[in-house]
């Protein structure tokens, strides 16, 4: 595996980095970027929602809309505690015979454009995504690998495929052997997109990766959504942490409308608290005010009103009672770092 990352950034600063592992890029494809959305993914709530949030025009949208989300994420991340976000691609959906299935996928980053974004923005670290059941998909994470992909970002329900598939034993001993670990969406709850099959969407799906010795993240703590029939799947990953110490999670979305009640609850646990790594969700915004037992008004009216969304996802998760080591420990997990670090620890 590639060396932590203290030996690149932290040893100037004394510290390791702070990193953001969950920020999404996303795209229309405007100056050939390659990226690709379909048209009911354009009429979705969800997307017409955040596309109002963040204030992005419809001429942005016709013209400069992926460059400009580029250069915004790395403007809020400079702007933040943070040295570096990992920004994560998104892959398709694959029919039998290995080619995008365009009446099922909703939207598609692919990984030569993050890989793009991060070679132009050096706070900015690779997670492309990569949906192992292309036709492609040996060479295709053979060149995620080789770029120096610091993660693989997967989410089985929207993109249709199953974990656990013996199709993917090759690429997980790739992955084993590289060191990459996969962030990874568990459970049937899904807000932004589409579900496409909520039957691959179980903990125990990611047995076989776990087993040969992958990393895996799994992302929001595999905490239901709030009100939906989905069912907690928080007790299994309690048992799998405590079996696979190559396990872990990220705290992603839990300030969120969806997951908020489930924040205090993983800061209570030592056992999820510990394993856990930093993750925003970004552009899903987070807020303060959904905790006014535990927050005084005051400080609730702190929080709100730092604009910087990645900035206020920190600022939340250390009110609440999660340790800063959550934002150093992705260090240790993540892969390339060294890659990736020097060309920032000299700008900084």
């Amino acid at each position: 595996m590639a060396p932590m990352m203290e030996t690149a950034v932290g040893k100037g600063s004394g510290r390791p980095p702070r990193i953001d592992l969950h920020v999404h890029l996303a795209g229309v494809g405007t100056q050939d970027s390659g990226c690709w959305i379909s048209a009911a993914f354009r009429r979705r709530p969800t997307f017409l929602g955040l596309r109002a949030l963040h204030r992005i025009t419809s001429h942005q949208m016709r013209t400069t809309v992926d460059q400009d989300w580029v250069a915004r994420l790395s403007a809020l991340t400079g702007a933040s505690e943070l040295d570096f976000a990992v920004v994560l691609g998104f892959d398709g959906v694959y029919d039998e015979s290995g080619q995008v299935d365009w009446s099922r996928s909703q939207m598609i980053v692919p990984p030569e454009w993050v890989f793009e974004a991060c070679r132009r923005y050096s706070n900015l670290l690779p997670g492309p995504s990569i949906n192992p059941f292309r036709r492609d998909a040996v060479d295709a994470f053979d060149a995620a690998i080789e770029g120096g992909a610091v993660l693989i970002k997967w989410l089985p329900i929207v993109q249709g495929f199953d974990p656990a598939s013996p199709r993917i034993r090759p690429i997980y001993r790739r992955l084993a052997d590289s060191g990459i670990p996969i962030l990874v969406h568990a459970g049937t709850g899904e807000v932004t997109f589409r579900t496409v099959d909520s039957r691959v969407g179980g903990l125990d799906r990611l047995l076989p990766a776990l087993e040969l010795g992958v990393r895996v993240i799994v992302a929001h703590g595999a905490a239901p959504i709030h009100f939906s029939r989905e069912k907690s799947q928080v007790p299994t990953l309690r048992a799998m942490l405590g079996r696979y110490p190559n396990l872990w999670v990220d705290n992603s979305a839990l300030a969120s409308p969806s997951r908020f009640r489930h924040l205090p609850r993983f800061v209570a646990d030592p056992l999820i608290r510990e394993r856990s790594l930093h993750g925003s969700d970004f552009p899903v915004v987070a807020d303060s005010f959904y905790y006014p037992g535990r927050l005084s008004i005051p400080e609730i009216i702190r929080i709100q009103r730092e604009r910087n969304g990645l900035q206020r996802e920190v600022l939340i998760k250390r009110a609440i009672g999660f340790p800063d080591a959550a934002l150093y420990r992705a260090a240790s997990v993540l892969s390339n770092l060294d890659r990736w670090a020097p060309v920032a620890h000299s700008r900084r």
